[in-house]
């Protein structure tokens, strides 16, 4: 590791090279089942700060970039938890690098990012629920809300469910959570009613498709677009072994000549000639995919995708008079209902899917009512308050 001193002679056209090993680790941690979600998340943060270096290579990155990357996220506009959540990914990056030998040791280590303050979790109220619930307007989306709301899953989850895991006799479905865990979830009866109406005579398939009843979509398979450094992004659309449409992505060439950065007080700027517009991006994307065809197909069953959920869920906030909501405020309306209602917090862990208790008591400062309550009953202190009070 460099001891301080600046070496201004460093190349920089290792690109290919540093996206090799970007590929490498997330292949790593796909193995070791992380979720896609995540997956996702740390590629888009890893190369954001791959491409904030110029093509450095990886073994001469110094504690310099690593800090002055986190103040470039800084300047635009990132929090102090995202600007974390990013630099996690990063850190992670360089102790696999540091593992397989690529680096001797993390530039990181000698960064510190401070966290920013954990936000307490936002939910609805019973009777907010039950004005979302009274804004869909139609089965598909009244069902999804109903299933959100009952089951407490997260959107992956919600995204991934499909007919034939689900039990109608015991009113169970099985979900796939983080790390591909399996867990059976129950389903109340008022949520087996709403997906019977919902779904039909359907047996197979997705248990939410894209559109009401799954007709009338044009899916559109593949395209590009220009990231915010001005490389083109390609991207198209696979399904996995588990029937799962998933999206896939490659960055595709270099950066355009208008985009500079300070490097180690340098500036230097990077282009591709064979990339300039939309029409070449796509022939590189097509290259790269041996030619497959990118155009509209239409089809009666392809699932819900993450954005569509936020969307109806952001419409019918708005619709009812609630405001914002989102995904996950369902799933915390979930555990804090059955907070309320006197519910074991070790049971809310596992209806959750928490690995650990830990994450699960966040919920625990929203019933602070029910928990005085079971102080005042259970509590031979609190009892003698009572008593005094008499």
């Amino acid at each position: 590791m460099p001891t301080g001193k600046l070496r201004e002679e460093r190349s920089l056209n290792h690109q290919e090279e540093n996206a090799k090993l970007l590929d490498e680790f997330l292949l790593n941690k796909e193995a070791a089942n992380w979720s896609t979600h995540t997956l996702i998340g740390y590629r888009y943060a890893i190369a954001d700060f791959l491409a904030f270096t110029l093509g450095l290579s990886m073994a001469d990155v110094t504690h310099h970039e690593v800090s002055e990357w986190v103040h470039f996220l800084k300047e635009r506009g990132l929090n102090a938890r995202s600007r974390s959540s990013r630099m996690g990914a990063v850190r992670s990056f360089f102790i696999y690098l540091q593992i397989k030998g690529d680096v001797k040791d993390s530039p990181t280590r000698l960064v510190v990012t401070r966290d920013g303050q954990r936000r307490l979790p936002h939910w609805l109220s019973v009777t907010e629920m039950r004005k979302l619930i009274a804004a869909a307007g139609n089965l598909r989306d009244r069902a999804l809300i109903e299933f959100m709301w009952a089951t407490g899953c997260r959107i992956s989850e919600v995204l991934g469910a499909r007919m034939e895991n689900i039990n109608w006799n015991e009113r169970t479905v099985r979900v796939i959570g983080k790390g591909d865990k399996e867990r059976l979830v129950p389903l109340s009866k008022l949520v087996v009613q709403s997906l019977k109406s919902y779904l039909g005579q359907r047996n197979t398939g997705a248990v939410f498709l894209s559109e009401e009843k799954g007709f009338g979509r044009n899916i559109q398979q593949g395209g590009v677009s220009r990231t915010q450094w001005g490389a083109w992004r390609g991207y198209w659309y696979e399904t996995d072994d588990n029937g799962k449409r998933v999206q896939r992505s490659v960055r595709l060439g270099h950066y355009r000549a208008q985009c500079t950065l300070r490097l180690r007080h340098r500036t230097v700027r990077l282009e591709d000639p064979e990339l300039q517009t939309r029409e070449q991006a796509q022939a590189a994307l097509a290259k790269h995919l041996d030619g497959k065809s990118l155009a509209n197909r239409f089809d009666p069953d392809v699932p819900i995708d993450r954005r569509s959920v936020m969307r109806i869920l952001r419409e019918l906030g708005v619709k009812a008079g609630i405001g914002k909501v989102t995904p996950h405020m369902l799933r915390h309306s979930f555990a804090t209902h059955l907070l309320d209602g006197g519910a074991n917090l070790r049971y809310i862990q596992e209806l959750l899917g928490h690995a650990s208790i830990l994450t699960t008591q966040i919920y625990l400062h929203c019933a602070d009512a029910h928990l005085r309550e079971t102080l005042e009953k259970s509590h031979p202190h609190w009892k003698e308050e009572d008593h005094e009070k008499e």
